[in-house]
């Protein structure tokens, strides 16, 4: 037995088999607590593999966030970017999620703008800013339920709110 092997048994004594396969596996699993999950997509964007993704819902009122477990490289990109820590990567393989459907692991109504109508947030964002909002005592009124662009426009015309 050389050096390598000596090191390469020192580190796998006591781990389980479940465990060793579950460190060798090229892929890994996101889950998610939608209690904390705001829908704000950034995970999505930082995923390089495209393993999440942010898509419309059935109807045009809601947006989802799809996992796909035979695209996860448990990179850990996704979780690092979470603003609300919501977000867990295990590496792990399943078999049976990979021929399966893409995972819906968030799902809420999509917030129009009052102003012109276009989607832009998710409800559970709006509502995440207005209770921070009023922790302080303050009150967003309606400028949450509008959208960046309509805001400029409020803001150049110089309309208040």
């Amino acid at each position: 037995m050389n050096d390598s092997d000596s090191i390469q048994t020192k580190r796998t004594e006591g781990v389980t088999r479940r465990e060793l396969f579950k460190m060798a596996s090229p892929l890994g699993r996101v889950t998610l607590d939608a209690r904390d999950c705001t829908g704000c997509g950034l995970c999505a964007v930082e995923c390089a593999t495209g393993a999440l993704s942010m898509v419309p819902g059935d109807n045009d009122d809601t947006c989802r966030l799809l996992f796909r477990h035979c695209l996860c490289t448990a990179c850990g990109a996704c979780a690092g970017v979470c603003p609300e820590k919501c977000l867990r990567v295990e590496r792990t393989l399943d078999i049976e999620s990979l021929k399966g459907p893409d995972e819906v692991l968030f799902e809420d109504e999509i917030v129009r703008c009052a102003e012109c109508g276009a989607p832009f947030a998710s409800r559970a964002m709006v509502d995440a800013m207005k209770a921070k909002l009023a922790i302080t005592g303050k009150s967003a009124g309606t400028c949450l339920e509008i959208c960046p662009g309509c805001k400029a426009g409020i803001r150049l015309s110089g309309a208040v709110r």
